[in-house]
């Protein structure tokens, strides 16, 4: 089945629509209302004749048939109980309502009672001790634990503050009395317990991190990533790259010849500096550059997507599949939401044919991914940068942030 339809004018393409979960209706009233924004009509019968070829026949919505429940059978009714014959086996426990009286009738409890009374503790007594100990509890009792007794003479104070515990008590020789008695000395002796608060041990790697600081005018090594630019056609990917100043390789120092399809550009970042070079997927397919080539050995993924185009932002999906298809390994990803000016337009919207793509609808995309491609209750590195190449919006930065993840990964 095909996932989309193209809207196409002298050949170009203008408008995809996707076909996911949706009937001949809603696809009609969304072409409708593009046709409409370029005042322009279709002819009737068309989209029909289109849809019913491709295997989308007309339908006023797409029903999902529940599946039957199985009724439940109406049981028979039961005839009324005869009383059982009283068992003969001893049952190990049985529960009896309360008469709300004790021995007899007139309350009046017998030796015989005292004696069924005395039997039931006894066995109580007995089921607690095999509980508590096995068989020979004096062999096996564990030791007690060493007590700790104090005894001092004459008079004991003893204060504590909160929760706490007793730090070493320190004796406060109180001063003499005029008048001691000379029977015997009478000693006060202060127990005092405050609360001391001691700072956690620090772990030797947070030592040995603030220790690799790397300083700010020390050379830092500097290390390569391969980046590859993805997205639709149209979603300002080339202007988002000349507002990030990237400039394109020199492949030839000599001749002084470009590169077509690499763009590089060096980041300072903490510990590293990152030559970021950049492979624009839309020149490498005019330059013919292989797919094996194009995806091989990539560090990290830009998906553009314009917040006015709601099916370059659908396209994301096609984009993750398509690499997946020549690599194992998933790299770090950005997500960047291009035209962020277009958004806070507000003639955009129902005129356009479809509503603009909003910042919680992006997060929400790029936070399921990462939870999707993660492993192990990790989630995988995934970046959402929104950005304007009208205003210059964050367009370095997206470029940063892939830097950034492929750092993470040294």
């Amino acid at each position: 089945m095909p996932t989309y339809v193209e809207v196409r004018d002298k050949g170009v393409v203008k408008k995809k629509i996707s076909l996911r979960d949706k009937s001949f209706d809603d696809v009609s009233i969304e072409l409708q209302k593009y046709l409409r924004y370029l005042g322009k009509r279709l002819a009737p019968g068309v989209l029909e004749d289109v849809l019913n070829r491709i295997g989308l026949p007309k339908a006023r919505k797409v029903l999902v048939e529940p599946e039957p429940t199985p009724k439940a059978e109406r049981a028979a009714p039961m005839p009324p109980a005869e009383p059982e014959p009283a068992p003969k086996v001893e049952k190990a426990a049985q529960f009896v309502k309360s008469p709300g009286v004790s021995a007899d009738e007139k309350g009046t409890i017998s030796s015989d009672d005292f004696d069924d009374i005395a039997d039931a503790l006894k066995a109580v007594e007995s089921m607690s001790d095999s509980f508590m100990a096995a068989t020979g509890k004096e062999e096996h009792q564990a030791p007690e634990k060493a007590k700790i007794s104090i005894q001092l003479a004459g008079r004991e104070v003893i204060s504590a503050s909160g929760n706490t515990y007793a730090r070493t008590a320190e004796a406060e020789p109180k001063a003499p009395e005029p008048e001691p008695e000379p029977e015997e000395a009478v000693e006060e002796v202060i127990i005092v317990a405050e609360t001391i608060e001691e700072e956690p041990p620090v772990p030797d790697s947070e030592v040995a991190s603030e220790e690799q600081v790397t300083p700010a005018h020390q050379i830092k090594p500097l290390a390569s990533c391969k980046a590859l630019l993805l997205g639709e056609q149209g979603v300002g990917k080339k202007s988002l790259q000349a507002k990030a100043e990237i400039a394109p390789i020199v492949v030839n120092q000599e001749s002084g010849e470009v590169s077509k399809h690499i763009f590089a550009k060096v980041f300072d970042l903490k510990n590293h500096r990152i030559n970021i070079n950049v492979w624009s997927f839309d020149l490498a397919v005019k330059t013919k550059v292989s797919r094996k080539d194009f995806y091989e050995n990539a560090h990290v993924l830009l998906i553009v997507y314009a917040v006015s185009d709601r099916w370059s932002f659908e396209s994301i999906d096609f984009w993750l599949r398509e690499f997946s298809a020549m690599s194992e390994v998933m790299p770090p990803i950005v997500i960047v939401g291009n035209k962020l000016d277009l958004r806070r337009e507000p003639l955009l919207g129902d005129e356009s044919g479809e509503e603009p793509v909003s910042q919680e609808e992006g997060f929400k995309m790029a936070e399921e991914l990462a939870k999707k491609l993660g492993t192990d209750d990790k989630l995988h590195p995934v970046a959402f940068i929104e950005t304007s190449c009208e205003t210059g919006e964050n367009a370095e930065e997206a470029f940063k942030t892939a830097a950034q993840l492929f750092e993470n990964t040294l």
